[in-house]
């Protein structure tokens, strides 16, 4: 997939998508609209709370289809520019051997173009043909760099100018920014392997919280309910449904922030958690929608609420 740069108008375009995806789910919601109503509780400080498992369903489906369009460009983008990173240290190392084996700074990007594979040969390829149609090295290579935002990219761009202007010793420019890159990229792998465990952390963390929230409606709450209903100590019965749907929207609150979490802690950038808010958001949906089952596998067989 190529490098998608998200400039104004195709932010428009995501956005739209967005929108007319997460606005797609709720057309069902005529489809369930007397459960909805009957489902309507009013609890403490006038709150309204919509209790029916479909129309949540429904919810946490519109919320997933929003966040998926630009979840998915920004993953494959993030990849691509992973890619490019992981091979500039090797791209430097090249480039100088060619050079110091007699090649002109234009036939040594060409060469490495073909030796190096992905999207760092890519972009190189796109540089040299922009070269050939009579645009300057220089132009070219800032040209990639606008297009591929990444500090590195930026950083790389600087180097090439430099040295390819200025002549001199450029091959052991080109060495040192090799050994530079490389060092860059073991102190990155190095952070992702620091940072892995907080990451999963988090997602252990919305695990354990469904798994006490099932807890305390299947152990608790309808056996508590059962006990008022035969007239035990519990002279007030619970309203099981108001309890779930609490638990639900505070599980899906939990895996949204969660997931941007996740993000911020493995890239930097809290909008990457994207897709992780989704993968647990869907988490939490086919979990409450089993719910039912799992009580009744493990014997524990709700009552007709």
């Amino acid at each position: 997939m190529p490098y998608i740069h998200l400039d104004k108008k195709r932010k428009v375009m995501v956005a739209s998508v967005s929108i007319i995806l997460a606005l797609t789910p709720l057309f069902m919601i005529p489809f369930y609209i007397d459960e909805i109503i009957e489902s309507i509780r009013v609890i403490g400080f006038g709150i309204i709370l919509v209790t029916s498992l479909k129309f949540n369903t429904i919810l946490s489906l519109s919320i997933i289809l929003g966040l998926l369009p630009y979840s998915i460009i920004d993953f494959l983008n993030r990849r691509y520019l992973d890619a490019i990173d992981r091979d500039l240290g090797p791209f430097f190392k090249g480039l100088g051997e060619s050079i110091r084996a007699g090649m002109t700074f234009t036939e040594a990007l060409e060469s490495i173009a073909k030796v190096i594979f992905g999207p760092l040969s890519n972009e190189l390829k796109k540089v040299i043909v922009r070269v050939e149609f009579g645009m300057t090295i220089r132009d070219a290579l800032e040209d990639f760099a606008e297009r591929i935002n990444l500090p590195n990219i930026q950083r790389a761009v600087v180097i090439l100018t430099t040295a390819h202007e200025s002549g001199g010793k450029i091959v052991d420019v080109l060495d040192a920014a090799a050994e530079m890159y490389n060092m860059i990229r073991a102190y990155e792998e190095e952070k992702r392997t620091i940072i892995a465990p907080y990451a999963w952390t988090i997602y252990i963390a919305i695990l354990i919280y469904l798994f006490i929230s099932f807890i305390l409606i299947y152990a608790f709450f309808i056996p508590l309910h059962y006990m008022a209903t035969k007239g035990g100590l519990f002279a007030v019965t619970l309203d099981i449904p108001s309890y779930k749907t609490i638990l639900l929207h505070s599980s899906i609150l939990e895996a949204l922030i969660g997931g941007f979490i996740v993000g911020k802690l493995k890239t930097g950038k809290t909008t990457s958690g994207a897709i992780h808010s989704i993968i647990m958001l869907t988490i939490v949906t086919i979990f409450y929608n089993s719910m039912d089952i799992l009580g009744k596998m493990i014997h524990i067989v709700p009552i007709s609420i």
